[in-house]
């Protein structure tokens, strides 16, 4: 019973409390704070992004240049290797 009791005083102890507004002032400062941090610009995500692609795109023209390097490679090892029949001995 005693336990119910002070369960329903802590419940009802903010039943009284009025909400407390800013000073005007100080509320417009603490705002053009938050305004002048903003986070990065459109036109530096956007350049970022476009880096990463040209990355991208520099990194698989540099592979695919290689691998066209290393199959004319083979094709000239094997047009020096050729024999027409298996035998070793």
């Amino acid at each position: 019973m005693e336990k119910d009791r002070w369960i329903e005083n802590v419940l009802n102890s903010t039943n009284g409390i009025t909400k407390v507004s800013p000073n005007d002032h100080l509320f417009s400062k603490i705002q053009s704070r938050i305004n002048d941090q903003k986070p990065a610009e459109t036109y530096v995500k956007w350049l970022i992004a476009a880096s990463i692609v040209v990355l991208i795109s520099l990194n698989t023209t540099y592979i695919l240049q290689k691998n066209s390097t290393n199959k004319q490679n083979n094709d000239n090892i094997t047009s020096l290797v050729k024999t027409a029949n298996n035998q070793l001995y």
